[in-house]
């Protein structure tokens, strides 16, 4: 019988570890250098005429819009930096970029200034 709990025990340990290793690995954001040029590569594989057009907007949306670790500090839910952060990218990013010419750099150091901007108005 104390054999069971023991086995128990441990096996509960055991999944709650294996669980938080998960969660840290899945909230881990890809840096957007990184996720904006493979992002375009896929989407224009996985698209045709006329919707990979769009491969530099989605993927401008998909990589600012990345998993984050929740906060528990508070209730309310404040979303107004990431929509700053997507909308100046929308806006001032997104035509700096084609699908012949990624152009990541200068997308990134783009989108690293929206950040910037956005961050001092919140």
């Amino acid at each position: 019988m104390e054999s069971k709990r023991v086995a128990m025990l441990v096996t509960m340990m055991i999944v709650m570890v294996i669980g938080n290793l998960l969660v840290e690995t899945e909230a881990q954001k890809i840096p957007f250098i990184e996720c904006f040029p493979a992002c375009v590569i896929m989407c224009k594989a996985e698209s045709k005429f006329p919707k990979y057009l769009m491969c530099p907007f989605k993927c401008t949306k998909t990589c600012l819009q990345q998993p984050s670790l929740p906060s528990f500090s508070s209730n309310e839910i404040d979303d107004s930096d990431d929509f700053c952060k997507l909308g100046c990218a929308t806006h001032h990013c997104v035509s700096l970029s084609s699908l012949q010419n990624p152009n990541v750099e200068q997308v990134s150091a783009c989108v690293d200034a929206c950040s910037n901007k956005c961050s001092k108005k919140n």
